[in-house]
């Protein structure tokens, strides 16, 4: 009872939070309603780490290919550590729905009890650390909606900056050490941006100690780094054996994006100009109230959000260095959210506290910057929260996706193992299949996630659309399906921000000389296309069948709606279910 009295506002903060989780249920209750057949309702890629997560379940450690079952419990490209937390559920016997629904409660409130504890670290009174740490979890709320690609990485993301705030506070004290090398070790193991952005902090605090000749935050920091390091290196050799392992591994990753330039992505001013604001108030306060120099927390918090917010930042931006852009803009917006709560409650609370120190003028200055960053909240909020209290766009396409279930039950309770499922590449329903059943799929676009060389992806592809009769038109214009992001967004957008930026550059000479920005298509070429339809009319059309038994495919589902010109019975496959949506077909095999 003690406990709970001298924690109560923490308590509170975790009590509403585990009822804020409760929201997608009363969205399924208000939308679907009677609808519902189990199926989980969509906000964006979730199903994506359902499947992996499913994968787990299913008894496959290694849950690196989902989809294609000559390939399943194959390694993944990257290790995300919170897959197998987000399956402990499902393994202790949770059906697939209740379990997410648990996982999503309990990493809410271990993100609020987390960001409570940070902001108490930096000094925050206990009422204002838990409406900061509430605010802090709305701007990230469809994020940890999604299990393991940030419901369980922002744990060890405040963990680290906890971590951080303790060192701070006593760099010589062994437990500092032990904790924050440990919370960067951590990072290597749940989230690739994560752990780099961890190195760049670190090393941005070790350029300070050396610049303040500050020897033993400079030693201290040297052994947390080590030892984060040393934990975190059996990650770096899963990669370098992988890429020794897999030929293809190169074209794998590409897939997710990656692209050659040392253009950074628009979002290091977009998102990333959020940390400059803060991060410039900081040092205009610093450089204009003198006095503030003498307070010890002014000097601690500033350290604190200067190296935590330009580690971001810097990462955000960090293809500028390197050369290698992988979404790295976009995948660390997602932290700047909570970031410039966690980092501005403090400072915003201690200038408030220390507002005799300042003139009028600076009061006002500080105050339109404070105001300024609350805005950027309010973005942050809109973007990761408001989907979910304005669901009314999403209640046709939830009620349809409840549709899927029938299909593959009625499978799954034919079959005593897994079996392959062919279904019409540009529906939602191969993407589903590795959650709602045991099943796995001729092609699903998800594939190109996955650790598969390029040649066998656009082959299954072509496979999958036999009854389509591909042209090369058809696939130009359903390129993004089967070649990755890096082809079919990023190469082109890579070289478009070439242009604009030397447009901007050549401003008074009207650009003329800065080019036309290509399309994805024509940076492919025409003899790509040529090929792949070359491919699918002189091999595959004739030998439908051979690649049918290659792929194991036992059923097709034919989508009435999407596919009415489908004749599965043209490859001798014979109706055996039906609904008002789907029809199944079974493939004889040989």
């Amino acid at each position: 009872m003690n406990f709970l009295r001298e924690h109560r506002i923490a308590v509170i903060l975790c009590a509403v939070v585990a009822l804020m989780a409760l929201i997608p249920v009363a969205n399924a209750a208000l939308v679907i309603g009677s609808d519902w057949r189990g199926v989980p309702q969509s906000y964006g890629d979730e199903i994506l780490y359902y499947n992996q997560i499913h994968e787990i379940a299913d008894g496959h450690f290694w849950y690196g290919n989902q989809y294609l079952i000559e390939r399943a419990g194959g390694p993944p490209v990257l290790i995300f550590g919170g897959h197998w937390l987000a399956a402990i559920p499902l393994l202790l016997g949770i059906p697939f729905v209740p379990a997410m629904l648990l996982n999503f409660i309990l990493w809410s409130v271990v993100f609020a009890a987390l960001a409570y504890w940070l902001l108490r670290e930096l000094y925050v009174p206990k009422l204002y650390a838990a409406a900061g740490s509430f605010a802090a979890f709305l701007t990230c709320y469809g994020l940890i909606f999604r299990p393991s690609s940030r419901q369980e990485v922002y744990p060890v993301f405040l963990l680290l900056y906890i971590a951080l705030a303790r060192f701070l506070k006593k760099p010589e004290s062994r437990s500092s050490i032990i904790f924050l090398g440990i919370a960067t070790g951590a990072t290597f193991y749940v989230f690739s941006y994560l752990w780099q952005t961890a190195v760049i902090t670190l090393g941005l605090l070790f350029i300070y100690a050396v610049a303040q000749k500050e020897w033993p935050l400079m030693r201290a920091t040297l052994k947390a780094s080590a030892l984060g390091g040393l934990i975190g290196l059996p990650q770096l050799l899963y990669m370098f054996w992988l890429s020794r392992a897999y030929p293809y591994f190169l074209e794998s990753v590409s897939r997710f994006g990656l692209v050659d330039t040392h253009i950074p992505m628009a979002e290091i001013v977009y998102s990333g100009g959020w940390i400059g604001i803060l991060v410039l108030l900081i040092a205009f306060v610093y450089w204009r109230v003198p006095a503030l120099r003498r307070e010890p927390h002014f000097m601690l918090i500033s350290l604190f959000a200067g190296v935590s917010g330009l580690g971001l930042w810097i990462m955000q931006g960090s293809n500028l260095v390197t050369g290698k852009l992988l979404e790295t803009g976009e995948h660390i917006r997602p932290f700047i959210g909570p970031w410039l709560l966690l980092a501005g409650v403090p400072i915003a609370w201690l200038l408030w506290q220390k507002r005799a120190l300042m003139r009028r003028a600076l009061r006002v200055v500080a105050l339109a910057a404070c105001g300024l960053i609350l805005v950027g909240v309010f973005v942050f909020v809109k973007q990761y929260f408001y989907y979910f209290i304005d669901v009314t766009p999403n209640a046709a396409l939830w009620k349809e996706e409840q549709g899927y279930a029938a299909p593959l039950q009625w499978i799954d309770a034919q079959q005593l193992r897994p079996v392959v499922i062919w279904s019409a590449s540009d529906s939602p329903l191969d993407v589903y299949t590795p959650t709602l059943s045991r099943d796995y799929v001729l092609f699903a676009t998800a594939v190109i996630f996955t650790l598969v060389p390029n040649d066998e992806l656009h082959e299954r592809y072509l496979v999958s659309r036999y009854f389509d009769n591909p042209t090369v038109e058809n696939l130009k214009d359903d390129l993004p399906n089967y070649v990755g992001r890096q082809d079919a967004y990023h190469h082109a957008k890579t070289i478009e921000r070439g242009i604009k930026l030397c447009r901007i550059l050549q401003f008074w000479n009207g650009g003329e000389n800065c080019g036309t920005p290509p399309t994805p298509q024509e940076l492919m070429g025409e003899s790509f296309f040529t090929g792949l339809e070359r491919k699918f009319t002189q091999d595959i059309r004739p030998h439908i069948r051979t690649y049918m038994q290659k792929y194991h495919v036992a059923y097709i589902i034919k989508d009435r709606v999407l596919h009415p010109e489908w004749k599965p019975e043209t490859v001798d496959a014979v109706k055996v279910w039906s609904d008002t949506r789907y029809d199944v077909y079974r493939v004889p095999q040989p």
